[in-house]
């Protein structure tokens, strides 16, 4: 069974050889720590295959048509960058920077500060980006060639308009102090998003959407399901309807607490939904219980990976896997392998990645 056959199969609850698997390096400090900085100056592409190779990872991600805050994505331009940090512009005009180690990322402006600001903001240029969707056409074949499942990367309905108009803060206050407001700039950011990765779908062999959104903190969502129903259900549907549409399988993607809003996502209609981590108070087997047959879960393995020995790792990789079953499972990482994990453990990690997913731990 390929790669590709392999989350199929996993998305539409079908039975796979192997447990099937997404990992990698959770930012670029990881990145540079794990391959090193002349490796780390290689193209997307060849960076993208030697991780999947490492991870022996059935699910690549490109870098289109937002990737934010991983990292700016063909779409943005570049300002400034050197070897510590990186300066880019988006398509709608606003800066984020990033500094490379130790990893931080981050908005210093925001397009939108007043109305004056919304009502001149100009659309993105089409062709422009058209161009450079065209570039991944030979590196998407690569990959599909090799069997992987491929999936671009775009923001939901939260966060595409604060990262792209408002900013965080802005926008949290918006939703208590203008929800009216939030819901068009989420409607705006969201046909965007359709617009560019329909345009990604039309010159590539993607798969699917990978739709990161997110919508908590540890304790609790940032806003109430009622608020989430008023404002971001109904575009984070448009954004499922219009890629399934086109063919497109589309998982979703939140950190955070998010369990008040879970039967919501799922009435939306992801493929699947990540990363259940306990570190953020999921209740992975509750959701499995109640969600196993309605969509399939993807994750299990927390982000606190780099913190545990080798006795913990075993443990926890075994209760995901003992969790999630053999259906509608993807096993994955919250948010990948970060920097502070040791070569020794890391080498570990892949080892009981392994067994695991051959029944063998």
């Amino acid at each position: 069974m390929t790669s590709y056959e392999r989350i199929i199969n996993a998305l539409e609850g079908k039975p796979t050889d192997i447990l099937p698997y997404i990992d990698g390096f959770n930012c670029l400090e990881a990145r540079l720590s794990f391959f090193g900085p002349q490796v780390m100056k290689a193209g997307w592409e060849e960076i993208a295959h030697l991780e999947a190779e490492l991870f022996q990872s059935d699910w690549v991600i490109i870098p289109a048509p937002l990737n934010i805050p991983g990292g700016p994505g063909i779409f943005c331009d570049i300002i400034s960058e050197d070897d510590t940090h990186l300066l880019a512009r988006t398509f709608y005009g606003g800066i984020w920077y990033w500094r490379k180690k130790p990893y931080h990322a981050k908005a210093i402006y925001n397009p939108v500060n007043n109305l004056e600001d919304w009502e001149r903001l100009s659309e993105p240029d089409e062709e422009k980006l058209r161009k450079r969707i065209r570039t991944l056409r030979e590196p998407v074949k690569k990959l599909k060639d090799r069997g992987y499942f491929v999936t671009m990367e775009g923001k939901g309905a939260f966060e595409a308009t604060w990262m792209l108009f408002r900013g965080f803060e802005n926008t949290l206050m918006d939703i208590v102090l203008n929800p009216e407001r939030v819901k068009k700039m989420s409607e705006r950011a969201v046909n965007a998003i359709i617009k560019l990765g329909l345009m990604v779908k039309e010159e590539c062999e993607v798969d699917g959407i990978w739709i990161t959104d997110d919508l908590g903190a540890q304790k609790a969502p940032y806003f109430s399901p009622q608020q989430y129903r008023q404002i971001f259900k109904d575009n984070h549907r448009k954004m499922v309807e219009a890629f399934k549409k086109a063919g497109l399988k589309v998982t979703f993607h939140s950190h955070g607490n998010i369990m008040p809003l879970f039967q919501d996502l799922v009435e939306v209609g992801f493929d699947s939904i990540d990363p259940l981590d306990s570190y953020d108070g999921m209740d992975f087997p509750a959701l499995k219980k109640e969600f196993g047959e309605a969509v399939t879960l993807k994750g299990g393995i927390s982000c606190t990976i780099g913190q545990m020995n080798k006795e913990e790792l075993k443990e926890h990789i075994g209760e995901a896997v003992k969790i999630g079953g053999d259906r509608r499972f993807i096993l994955s990482g919250a948010g990948g392998v970060p920097p502070e994990m040791t070569l020794e453990n890391f080498n570990h990690y892949r080892e009981l990645i392994y067994k695991a997913r051959r029944s063998e731990l």
